[in-house]
C-alpha cells in the first residue's frame, strides 16, 4: 500500500494498519465492502454523511461544519465534492461549498450562499457543456452573439432604465429615493446603497443576480492567463463570481474551466475616487483569499456536478 501523501510504500504495523516511513502518517486499509459501497455512492451521486469529509479530507470543524456532501470525482490522490455546510458559529448560516483536494490537502474552494446565484451557476454550467467540446474548444463562431430571448431583452431594458434614472435623477437602484452626491459616488441616506461613478456617465452599482444576462463574454480581471470565454454568475460592486475557460499564452492548446471569485476594496474608491492597483490586481479586483485555484480539467465532470447541485438545491428547498 502506498502513502497517499508521499507516494511511497508504507510499512505494515498490524493487519490492516500501515505507516509511511517518510511522513509517519498512519492509515487504516479499507475493506473491500466499504470500497464497493463508496464507489456505488459516487456513481449514483448519493449524499455522504458530513463526518466522512471531516475524517477523509482537510475540513476543519473549528471553522465550518459539513452536514452532507456528494462526491463528484475521486482518485487515489484527488477528491472533488459538493458540500452542504454551515458556520461553526452560526448553525442557520448554510451554504454550498464546492471543494477540491489534492493528496488530502485543500486545493480549491468556491462558496454559494443564495439560491439565485446557485440557479445562475447551474445555467452557466449547462451552457459550458453545450458550447465547449471535450478539449474546451469553442464550438460556436467567435464574434457571433448568442440569440437573445424576450427575457434577456427585458433584463437589458431594466438595467438601462436603472442607469438612466441614476444619471438623470440620482435615483437609488434599491429603494428609488434620491441619492446624495459625494466626490466619487452617490450615496442613499434612506437605505445606505452606494453607486460608484466611473468615467463619463458610467454608474457602477450592485446588479441583482436574477438580472444577470448569463451570456458569454471575455472581459475579466484575470492575471497570468487568457480567457476564451466566460459567464458572470454574481456581480456586486465589491464581489464578482464567474466561470471562465482559460489558457496560458505559452500553451494555447491546453484549456480548462476555472471558478473565479474576486473582491474589491471599496474604501479606496470612496475616499478619493481612485483605485489602488496593488500586486496581483486588475481593474481594482483581486482574488478572494483562501479559495486557491478551483479548476475542472475534464469536461465530463460538468454533468455530475450539475446533477449534484440540483440535488442540493432540492434538499435545501
Amino acid at each position: 500500500m502506498e502513502c497517499p501523501a508521499c507516494n511511497v510504500k508504507m510499512d505494515s504495523l498490524v493487519s490492516g494498519i500501515f505507516q509511511c516511513p517518510q511522513c509517519k502518517k498512519i492509515v487504516k486499509q479499507k475493506d473491500e465492502d466499504a470500497k464497493v459501497k463508496e464507489k456505488s455512492k459516487i456513481e449514483k451521486g448519493i449524499f455522504q454523511n458530513g463526518e466522512y469529509f471531516h475524517k477523509n479530507a482537510s475540513l476543519n470543524k473549528q471553522y465550518e461544519i459539513c452536514e452532507k456532501g456528494i462526491i463528484i470525482n475521486k482518485t487515489e490522490n484527488r477528491l472533488f465534492a459538493v458540500l452542504v455546510c454551515h458556520s461553526a458559529y452560526l448553525k442557520n448560516e448554510k451554504y454550498i461549498r464546492l471543494s477540491w483536494w489534492k493528496n488530502y490537502q485543500h486545493a480549491g474552494m468556491f462558496k454559494i450562499y443564495d439560491k439565485d446565484v446557485l440557479n445562475n451557476f447551474i445555467v452557466a454550467l449547462e451552457k459550458f457543456e453545450d458550447y465547449f467540446d471535450e478539449f474546451w474548444g469553442w464550438e460556436g463562431e467567435y464574434g457571433k452573439k448568442e440569440p437573445k430571448t424576450k427575457q434577456d431583452l427585458e433584463k437589458e431594458k431594466n438595467l438601462e432604465i436603472i442607469k438612466y434614472r441614476i444619471i438623470e435623477n440620482r435615483t437609488c437602484p434599491k429603494c428609488q429615493h434620491k441619492m446624495d452626491k459625494m466626490k466619487s459616488h452617490y450615496e442613499c441616506q434612506h437605505c445606505g446603497e452606494i453607486v460608484i461613478l466611473e468615467g463619463y456617465n458610467q454608474p457602477i452599482f450592485n446588479v441583482t443576480s436574477t438580472d444577470l444576462d448569463l451570456h458569454f463574454h471575455g472581459n475579466f480581471p484575470i492575471n497570468f492567463y487568457l480567457p476564451v470565454s466566460g459567464i458572470t454568475v454574481k456581480w456586486l460592486m465589491g464581489e464578482w463570481k464567474a466561470l471562465v475557460v482559460i489558457y496560458s499564452k505559452d500553451n494555447p492548446n491546453k484549456k480548462w474551466l476555472r471558478f473565479y471569485w474576486w473582491i474589491r476594496d471599496l474604501s479606496n474608491i470612496l475616499k478619493s475616487g481612485q483605485r489602488e492597483m496593488g500586486e496581483g490586481t486588475q481593474m481594482g479586483w483581486k482574488t478572494q483569499r483562501g479559495i486557491a485555484s478551483p479548476n475542472i480539467y475534464d469536461r465530463k465532470l460538468i454533468k455530475p456536478l450539475i446533477n449534484a447541485l440540483r440535488k442540493v438545491s432540492v434538499d435545501l428547498k
